[in-house]
């Protein structure tokens, strides 16, 4: 009897050891194999506005989530293109496809991206704006100018416009949560 409990307590010791070896293995990414974690999301935050003339047209924000929301300055019939807008908020459902979307048209951004004050076919008073993109404590800003006309501009512009006819699509579908009337002097 003390022969069988000696090889029962050996083999139940090499059953325990290879678990054991097998639980570490699998929680150690090192040894994981060829699966890798999902990536996490690019950007914490991707936010974006357009300006004319000092005054804002458009803005937006989203989240990793895809909810966030979308703003458009709304001037009263007749009023002077430079009169305070009324700011109207709309506010986007979270939705993971938004962002999704998203960031799949700004993966597209040419590296390095052009700079309009490099710029040798500029028109003025064009729309211009920022885009901005955070991940953790870095944001990158980007500055653009809807006048320059070079060709290689011109397609960064063209993800810029892909990217805010995308979420501008959701704001528009999106509810009025807010609306800011202009402060009066």
């Amino acid at each position: 009897m003390r022969v069988v409990s000696a090889g029962f307590k050996a083999a139940s010791r090499q059953v325990l050891a290879g678990l054991a070896a097998v639980w570490l293995v699998a929680c150690n990414p090192a040894h994981a194999g060829n699966s890798k974690a999902p990536a996490g999301p690019d950007w914490d935050i991707v936010t974006f506005e357009v300006k004319s003339w000092g005054a804002p047209v458009t803005s937006w924000r989203m989240l990793p989530d895809g909810g966030g929301s979308w703003t458009e300055a709304v001037r009263k019939e007749g009023e002077a293109f430079n009169a305070p807008p009324t700011l109207v908020w709309h506010e986007i459902e979270p939705a993971a496809a938004n962002y999704i979307v998203l960031e799949k048209i700004l993966r597209r951004f040419p590296s390095p991206v052009p700079d309009s004050q490099a710029c040798t076919n500029f028109m003025t008073d064009a729309p211009y704006g920022l885009l901005r993109m955070t991940k953790g404590a870095t944001t990158t800003e980007i500055s653009w100018n809807d006048g320059c006309m070079d060709d290689d501009y011109r397609k960064f512009v063209a993800v810029l416009r892909d990217a805010d006819a995308h979420v501008a699509n959701l704001g528009r579908a999106a509810p009025v949560s807010r609306t800011e009337a202009p402060a009066s002097n």
